[in-house]
């Protein structure tokens, strides 16, 4: 079950796909409404025996955009024979219908049946969000694990395993991307309008989840009625609201998402008692969570949305061992202390871990030495007063040896040589304000894997960046903003595998180096607020380079 707030998300980006398909997707079909070749379903022309039921398909779908899309997602991942081809066909002429939607409706139910059962739960999920509304893969992955929608295997984590799910629902034009991510990955995806109404009215029908959007004391006559599968939908929202009835009517709630919700200046009373919790996610003027928080022991993702200065989490946390993704973005404290007896409890299970900003750097390390399996951390680190010794700031960051993504802004004393130690497997990294020389940068170029590198606001100073051999030999991504460099030294060795190159208010670097047309790998230059000279050598590159080289200069593409 899911709770939440149907308040219209502000400043939402993303885009009504009717309009945006019928502009997009109508370049894949012709005049008579048949699919062009498409390598989406063959990498060469269709085969002859295919051809004649395709062309039927085709013509059923009556060039409505949606339905094109859809079918096409459905015979990509159909067997490439002339039965099976048939058999979709069949199923389509025996719902040919004159109204349009009704039949565009009918593909999307064909497409439905086709999915595998451990598929079909996760997409009719999608209709328990808002309409238009951009969806965090992060926060979607994050849901379906609560739910119980992904089984753990011994090949790949959860999260893997999730994406892999929204990968192949892309790829059945069941669900589009939204936003993208430095790699490729999908940062945030969306559904069709029609598709959205498709998952409403199944869920309605398989008793998936309930829609209820009454307000005023809706659950009155809930007196013995316990809900594990429903979708309840506050509407419209109160600034503050009173969630008093959740505990006593929905007991085997799993997830709880009250992130749009301004609760006050309390921790919601009675949330404890859900004991079946596998996501809670809060938000208000709250400045600490209670020590009944361990009660939740099924709890795996835990989110905090402070809207005041700082946040207390109490020592009992370190026993929610199921623990596995814990994000505040306000400043926080743990009120507890290492040396008292019996307290070395850790969060064995917890890979990810965010906050705007922790500092007492000793503290700062006891606590992350409780999280051994972090794969992603983000925050600001503050130097305070123990940093004035010759403690090492940062050794505690080498211990994270599953440490894969970091992103961190310094604010504090310059580094001495030596105190940026990273994790040896670290594929992503950001860093903000270090101001370190760019001599040091080396310790960042041996790291093996590192596939994305963002060095923001000052985090090297210097006018001269001369690039090393064997070093970012696997960089894929490269971001530069806000950085004071003027003369960069490279090669097309330097960064043999770069696919993107990302500047912006870098305003005194002279050029981008000629020798990056030579990149064989390279895909797109991106240049912000930066000087004529620093514009003037990246349209050299593309010039210089095979077609393929995106060019985006000042959010204008130069072709």
């Amino acid at each position: 079950m899911i709770l939440r707030n149907s308040k219209e998300v502000e400043g939402s980006k993303a885009t009504n796909l009717k309009s945006k398909s019928e502009e997009e997707i109508e370049k894949e079909i012709d005049e008579e409404g048949r699919i062009r070749e498409d390598p989406k379903i063959f990498d060469g022309g269709c085969p002859n025996e295919l051809l004649k039921a395709g062309m039927e398909i085709a013509k059923n779908c009556r060039g409505l955009p949606l339905s094109v899309v859809t079918i096409a997602g459905l015979l990509e991942r159909t067997e490439k024979q002339q039965a099976s081809w048939k058999s979709i066909l069949e199923s389509l002429s025996a719902r040919l219908i004159d109204d349009p939607q009704t039949q565009c409706m009918d593909i999307i139910q064909l497409s439905y049946m086709h999915l595998p059962n451990y598929l079909k739960a996760c997409l009719l999920y999608f209709g328990s969000f808002l309409e238009d509304e951009d969806i965090p893969v992060s926060k979607l992955i994050r849901l379906w694990i609560a739910e119980g929608f992904i089984r753990q295997t011994v090949v790949c984590s959860l999260e893997n395993l999730a994406e892999n799910y929204l990968t192949d629902l892309i790829g059945r034009s069941m669900i589009a991307v939204a936003k993208k991510g430095p790699k490729g990955r999908v940062k945030s995806c969306c559904l069709h309008d029609m598709i959205r109404d498709f998952c409403l009215s199944k869920a309605k029908e398989e008793n998936f989840f309930q829609v209820i959007t009454r307000y005023d004391e809706p659950f009155t006559s809930f007196d013995d009625f316990d809900c594990g599968a429903d979708f309840i939908d506050h509407y419209p929202p109160k600034p503050t609201s009173d969630i008093s009835f959740i505990p006593h009517h929905f007991k085997l709630l799993r997830v709880l998402d009250l992130e749009c919700i301004n609760m006050g200046i309390s921790f919601p009373p009675g949330i404890e008692l859900l004991v079946q919790l596998r996501y809670l996610a809060v938000s208000g003027d709250i400045d600490f969570i209670p020590p009944s928080i361990s009660n939740l022991r099924k709890l795996e993702s835990f989110i905090v949305k402070g809207l005041k200065g700082k946040v207390v989490l109490p020592d009992s946390i370190w026993s929610m061992e199921r623990l596995r993704h814990l994000h505040v973005n306000t400043h926080v404290d743990f009120n507890f202390q290492d040396d008292k007896p019996g307290n070395s409890l850790k969060l064995v299970n917890l890979v990810s871990f965010s906050l705007p900003s922790i500092a007492r750097g000793k503290a700062a390390n006891m606590i992350l030495r409780r999280m051994p399996n972090l794969s992603k951390f983000e925050c600001i680190y503050l130097e305070s007063w123990d940093a004035y010794t010759n403690y090492n700031r940062f050794r505690v960051l080498d211990l994270l040896i599953h440490l894969e993504s970091l992103k961190i802004l310094y604010v504090g004393r310059a580094l001495n040589p030596g105190e940026l130690n990273l994790p040896w497997n670290l594929k992503k990294l950001t860093l903000s304000s270090f101001r370190l020389p760019w001599t040091h940068i080396s310790a960042i170029g041996r790291l093996p894997n590192l596939e994305v590198l963002k060095l923001v606001s000052r985090a090297f100073e210097g006018p001269r960046w001369d690039m090393r051999e064997v070093e970012f030999l696997g960089l894929k991504y490269l971001k530069l903003d806000s950085l004071n460099i003027v003369q960069w030294n490279a090669s097309s060795d330097h960064l043999p595998n770069l696919q993107q190159l990302h500047l912006q208010n870098c305003k005194d670097v002279e050029e981008v180096p000629l020798a990056f047309a030579d990149i064989n790998t390279l895909q797109m230059i991106e240049v912000q607020s930066c000087g004529l000279t620093t514009e003037e050598s990246v349209k050299r590159i593309g010039n210089e380079c095979m077609e393929g080289l995106k060019i985006i200069i000042n959010n204008k593409i130069h072709l």
